[in-house]
């Protein structure tokens, strides 16, 4: 005799998650899995006295969307009254002055934090510096992160209370700049940033965890059902994956949202380790690791093999975050006790190396089917590469809204041959390579609708510009985002047999849509908006 479902779901567009067809049936639902997702001719034979019907008429029923790269903990707090976020301030005065209504509301003694400056956009496109705030706050500490978390602008008073000083040096892979005096300027880039944040980031333990449920609250409004929470910094102790507030949340029965944990990769691997056997729970695991390799080609960081065409220098190629050396070995290390990496590579010849040292660890170590690597951004790339990314089955994981920050600063920064391959995801799912899409929050917010009309039309959610689109051979058509979106995310997880498609036996992760995006003029992709969201076979959303 057939168990009979929980719920039943029915619609006339039902789309799966892979493939480029909708369905007109229902999907049965029973306890925390998907029992079946079909045609309506079967619906009799799942329907009880105690089943519930949810007739959803023609929206569109489809799995949770996946962010597979977002840094929960900042984004928790960007969104919270902790810290004052602006990601459209046109100019450092701008963003010191915004800074007033915090500081009006928390003691004198704790941190100032502001965030989301973006100095290549500003009306003066020139790195700040403490002067602006310490004209303002000569006596409380202030802390300012950029929009890509890449760099820290700390006032006077701010690197007192850190005890740094002019001789201060900047730990390996971070710089410290100093003025033509020899003069700390405030600015702190990559690593020398990173190491800080443990020390300007104190809360209590309940804002933290009101925080992370505030922010479950809004990724389930969008239909987000499952992320990828990677380490913020390549900093021990400093990564922000904080499975302390998400086993306290699991333990009250409310982590409404499953998650991948990610935390930095070190030689000293004790804590990934521990986690990975510690949180076994389908809605909390530590699936991997994370690290950093090069920067950010706003600020000359991504790791380039010929020069910026905007040279800094002569032979500005950027940087490595962590000698070649080393990342070889901790990959290698990595892939021996059965850990996936994933890692941070911006630039081409970043991406390069790392190509190299995932093949040479299949090659020590043989084929680990069990294993999912994946590469975070890949903005630009060489030709050859994208096949590598395919034959060693290299997820590559990418942010679509980040094409759209500044467009013309990475043309300046790469000129007209290269950016032909930044962002490629035509090319990408041509070649056979999986694509996952993530926001990389709070560098952009975490509306998924917007990273779908980025990748569909390559042109911007908020104006729609530029007309045709930026580099409009690499658009894809929506089917292919939202598979990348859910499908192709749950893969870059490594959780695919249990997640990512509307499957019998996989969880029931699964969110509607109020426009069928899949029909008609893109824009309807950015009127659309999530009504329902179930995780794990209960209903945690419904508008």
């Amino acid at each position: 005799m057939m168990r009979k479902a929980d719920y039943i779901l029915k619609s006339s567009r039902i789309y799966k998650g892979t493939g480029r067809k909708l369905i007109d049936g229902f999907v049965a639902v029973k306890g925390e899995k998907i029992m079946f997702a079909g045609p309506f001719d079967q619906m009799e034979g799942f329907t009880g006295p105690e089943t519930k019907v949810m007739d959803f008429g023609d929206k569109v029923i489809m799995p949770g969307m996946h962010d597979a790269h977002i840094h929960l903990y900042m984004s928790g707090l960007y969104s919270s009254p902790l810290v004052h976020a602006s990601f459209t301030d046109t100019s450092e005065q701008q963003c010191v002055d915004g800074l007033r209504e915090l500081a009006e509301r928390i003691p004198e003694d704790r941190w100032l934090i502001g965030a989301g400056w973006y100095h290549p956009l500003w009306e003066n496109p020139v790195l700040p510096s403490k002067k602006s705030l310490d004209a303002v706050y000569p006596n409380r500490p202030v802390c300012m992160v950029s929009g890509d978390g890449h760099t820290m602008w700390i006032n006077t008073k701010g690197m007192e209370v850190l005890g740094i000083d002019r001789d201060t040096q900047a730990p390996p892979g971070g710089t410290i700049d100093k003025d033509e005096n020899g003069e700390l300027t405030g600015i702190f880039h990559e690593s020398a940033a990173s190491c800080l944040s443990s020390k300007v980031y104190c809360f209590t333990q309940e804002e933290e965890d009101q925080c992370y449920k505030e922010l479950i609250s809004n990724l389930n409004k969008f239909g987000i059902t499952s992320v990828c929470d990677v380490s913020m910094m390549a900093v021990p102790g400093a990564d922000f994956v904080r499975d302390d507030i998400y086993s306290r949340l699991l333990d009250k029965g409310e982590l409404n949202v499953r998650v991948h944990m990610y935390p930095t990769m070190t030689d000293e691997m004790t804590r990934p380790m521990e986690m990975r056997d510690q949180y076994r729970s389908p809605m909390l695991k530590c699936t991997g690791v994370k690290h950093f390799f090069d920067g950010v080609s706003s600020c000359h960081t991504a790791y380039l093999k010929e020069p910026y065409a905007n040279a800094y220098y002569e032979g500005d190629c950027g940087k490595l975050s962590t000698n070649p050396d080393d990342m070889r070995r901790l990959v290698l290390k990595a892939v021996e006790n059965d850990l996936s990496m994933r890692v941070h590579t911006i630039g081409d010849q970043a991406i390069h190396l790392m190509l190299d040292y995932l093949e040479e660890a299949e090659m020590v170590y043989g084929k680990k089917p069990y294993l999912q690597h994946t590469l975070e951004h890949l903005e630009n790339l060489q030709y050859e590469d994208i096949a590598r990314l395919s034959k060693l089955n290299v997820v590559a994981s990418v942010q679509p809204p980040h094409l759209m920050i500044d467009p013309n600063g990475i043309e300046r920064d790469l000129g007209q041959d290269r950016i032909q391959l930044m962002w490629p995801f035509r090319r990408f799912l041509d070649a056979g390579v999986t694509l996952a899409f993530g926001t990389d929050s709070p560098v952009v917010e975490i509306n998924p609708f917007n990273g779908l009309y980025n990748a569909v039309t390559r042109r911007s959610a908020f104006d729609g510009k530029p007309d045709g689109g930026w580099i409009p051979a690499e658009r894809i058509n929506v089917y292919e985002a939202v598979s990348a979106y859910t499908y192709g995310s749950a893969c870059a997880a490594n959780s695919a047999d249990e997640i990512g498609t509307l499957s019998p036996g996989k969880f029931a992760d699964i969110c509607v849509l109020d426009h069928n995006i899949f029909e008609g003029e893109p824009e309807v992709i950015l009127d659309t908006k999530n009504v329902f969201t179930m995780v794990n076979g209960r209903i945690v959303y419904e508008g």
